[in-house]
């Protein structure tokens, strides 16, 4: 009897460890055993996250198909649809720009001794992909080769010698490209800029100025309607959104049309930044509204930078998305706002990988394509107006 009580406990005893075993084994935390509860702000984050992750870029040119074209400024090595700049811009631009080998020293840098090949290369690249053309630029101070102005021994040419040169090199280039160009940057910064009181009107160093005063923009504008009486014909110039120069420019424009002067719209550079003024912006648009031309924003690029003193960077920050996020949003607001007059908006590059205003050390990252052409935050924004 005494052997059978002994083993009954140690039974007892083995199966109160293996009882104690599983309970421990099964409740090895309060925290596997007591249900999960999630913060609703945190799901509400997780879903923003996960939205942001699935919106698609949808292509620049498909986004503003029903406001404007939108373009780019080009160099005959971007138009090729085996780059990744070609591919870039087939899916996003409906419009070009060539930005420098339609200029007068690229067309023409010896008299009478035309050189089409980059700007042909273009305007085919154009053609192929259903993708318009503007043509810049026909007569400038700057970019002209020193025949067009001077003689052998450095003496301004004549009225008539100049105006029959002018004639000869507008004629040839705007015939080439008739019916492909669907619009030209006639005259280009004609105005001088920085004066605050507004006392000098027009730029008067430019050699067109000293051989024949402010008439030449008249002819040129004349001589590119006699070449081609379909194209577009505009003037172009910069800081056109300030007071010392947005009323030049208007008074420039009516005198022209004042005159029976074939002029047909106005380009807007558009070489802002970060912090450009909202108000600077709608104060020049509301001022040339009333000229009954068609705007074209021609050469946009925005730097992330807020001043020249802002030390330079080659990283795209937090910083700088962050402007032009805000920046970007704002200026695109203003021309949806603006879509009845504005016709054309191009930007002066297709990507962050190459601007006019990079420097060694200080990379501007002025477009909505990053370094590697594609869609960066701002973009995205921008892309929200139209949702």
């Amino acid at each position: 009897m005494e052997r059978l009580k002994i083993l009954y406990n140690r039974i007892l005893v083995r199966f109160c460890i293996i009882a104690l075993s599983i309970i421990t084994f099964s409740c090895d935390s309060i925290e596997e055993v007591d249900p999960v509860v999630n913060d609703p702000k945190d799901q509400d984050d997780d879903k923003d996250e996960e939205k942001d992750e699935e919106i698609v870029a949808i292509p620049l040119k498909e986004l503003f198909k029903d406001y404007f074209p939108i373009g780019a400024a080009i160099t005959p090595h971007h138009a090729d649809a085996n780059t990744d700049h070609g591919q870039a811009l087939i899916k996003h631009f409906s419009s070009v720009t060539a930005e420098n080998v339609m200029k007068p020293d690229a067309l023409q840098r010896n008299k009478g001794v035309y050189t089409w090949d980059g700007a042909d290369k273009i305007v085919q690249f154009a053609k192929t992909n259903n993708i318009q053309v503007r043509g810049h630029v026909l007569t400038w101070h700057s970019q002209t080769p020193n025949w067009m102005f001077y003689d052998q021994d450095g003496v301004l040419l004549s009225k008539e010698v100049a105006l029959d040169q002018l004639e000869d090199h507008i004629t040839a280039v705007m015939s080439r490209y008739k019916g492909d160009v669907y619009a030209w940057d006639v005259v280009n910064e004609a105005l001088f800029d920085w004066d605050p009181n507004g006392e000098i009107i027009y730029r008067e160093d430019s050699p067109w100025y000293k051989m024949f005063g402010e008439s030449y923009i008249d002819s040129a504008f004349v001589f590119a309607h006699r070449a081609d009486p379909n194209a577009k014909l505009f003037y172009n110039d910069y800081n056109s959104i300030f007071s010392w120069k947005r009323y030049k420019i208007y008074n420039l424009v009516k005198r022209l049309k004042d005159n029976n002067i074939p002029i047909d719209g106005l380009g807007i550079q558009g070489h802002w930044f970060v912090g450009t003024s909202e108000e600077n912006i709608r104060t020049s648009l509301d001022l040339f509204r009333g000229l009954g031309v068609e705007i074209q924003i021609t050469e946009l690029d925005l730097p992330v930078y807020l001043s020249n003193e802002e030390p330079g960077s080659t990283v795209y920050t937090e910083t700088f998305s962050a402007r032009q996020k805000e920046a970007y949003k704002m200026i695109f607001q203003i021309f949806l706002d603006y879509s009845d007059i504005i016709t054309n908006v191009t930007f002066w590059g297709i990507g962050d990988d190459a601007s006019w205003l990079d420097k060694p050390g200080r990379k501007a990252f002025p477009f909505l394509l990053d370094e590697e052409l594609q869609p960066k935050p701002a973009y995205f924004e921008v892309q929200k107006l139209l949702d």
